[in-house]
């Protein structure tokens, strides 16, 4: 009895230390199209991060079980279409998908040139409904496609289909960034964070603020001289002149540093939530709608920053990187800021 009670006592002692541990952070924002020219010199925002030393890298996917439980979202019927373009594709499944899923990751890190095992692996995450390792998959594959023989060809289609109809992003961040870094971290898997169990109700208070915002904007056209009009005026200046900073970096190949610096937060807050709370106070500005949709979007962010702490605590990570979309870098930072134990950084600190 002493010695379970030691036991016991031993392992609440671990999982208390496991809880109460640092975890060490960067949040990189990105764009999600780099153009099908990109300028921008990937390999040193990849070689910047991997200097970070990441044992885990967290992007904007939902997890399997995030999927499954939400009715509906932006992208349902979409990604719906691509699940049953693959079960409609006649490959027997394996017996048992997660021990599968397992052995098979474990032979691709030893071999990674066992192209058809990971035809079959990315299928088997595309049906468990793991599009981010689904996806990962299909880029070590594209990137392999050019030195496919006529076997390897017809096992992709026998396997996944069309090569062309199942893999088609090629400007994102993940093809250009995340992938590639994964690959040199040697890592084999992406974390998913995403959450999407608000979208509804973003997407419904969206809808009632842009019509509002559109009508006061052209009530404040009429009256070019009024108080309201000049501080607006002073905040489309101000996005002209982020907006010229934010197109000489994409020219100059800095578009992701841009994204990172407290310009592009500006920059993205501004245009994307109608000033969120600058114009407040000018007369007839639509400030119920626009809170509502700041505060679905914080709703959003909070459970993004949850799933990592959570996500990256479970998996025994201590070292993590966080891809988003650059509008969530600053309320995702802020909002590592409130949690225990996380130690921030930032891509262009480094």
């Amino acid at each position: 009895m002493k010695t379970l009670l030691t036991i016991a006592l031993l392992l609440t002692t671990l999982l208390t230390n496991a809880q109460n541990s640092n975890i060490h952070v960067l949040v990189v924002g990105t764009s999600h199209n780099y153009g099908q020219k990109p300028v921008e010199d990937f390999k040193a925002i990849i070689d910047k991060v991997a200097a970070f030393r990441p044992d885990a890298v967290y992007g904007e996917f939902l997890s399997a079980e995030d999927y499954d439980a939400i009715p509906d979202y932006w992208n349902k019927a979409t990604m719906e279409k691509r699940f049953a373009y693959m079960k409609g594709i006649n490959y027997p499944a394996p017996r048992n998908p997660e021990k599968f899923i397992r052995q098979t990751t474990k032979l691709l890190h030893d071999h990674p040139n066992y192209h058809q095992d990971r035809m079959k692996l990315a299928r088997a995450l595309y049906l468990k409904h793991d599009f981010g390792n689904a996806r990962y998959q299909l880029y070590r594959l594209d990137k392999a496609r050019p030195n496919f023989g006529a076997e390897e060809v017809a096992a992709y289609k026998a396997i996944l289909g069309e090569p062309d109809s199942v893999y088609t992003a090629r400007t994102n961040e993940y093809h250009n960034i995340v992938f590639p870094l994964i690959d040199k971290l040697q890592l084999d898997q992406i974390g998913a964070m995403d959450s999407q169990r608000h979208d509804l109700n973003w997407q419904a208070a969206w809808d009632k603020a842009d019509p509002l915002f559109k009508e006061w904007e052209k009530s404040v056209e009429k009256d070019s001289t009024s108080a309201d009009a000049q501080r607006y005026k002073v905040l489309n200046k101000r996005i002209m002149e982020l907006q010229k900073a934010s197109d000489k970096s994409d020219r100059e190949g800095h578009g992701t540093i841009y994204f990172n610096s407290p310009d592009g937060d500006e920059y993205l807050n501004i245009v994307n939530f109608y000033g969120a709370r600058r114009m407040f106070g000018a007369k007839g500005f639509p400030e119920k709608e626009v809170d509502a949709m700041l505060a679905q979007w914080q709703n959003r962010n909070t459970d993004m920053v949850r799933n990592t702490v959570e996500r990256a605590r479970k998996s025994g990570a201590k070292r993590v990187v966080v891809f988003v979309g650059a509008n969530h870098r600053k309320i995702m930072y802020d909002g590592f800021l409130s949690a225990q134990n996380v130690m921030l950084y930032q891509l262009n600190s480094l």
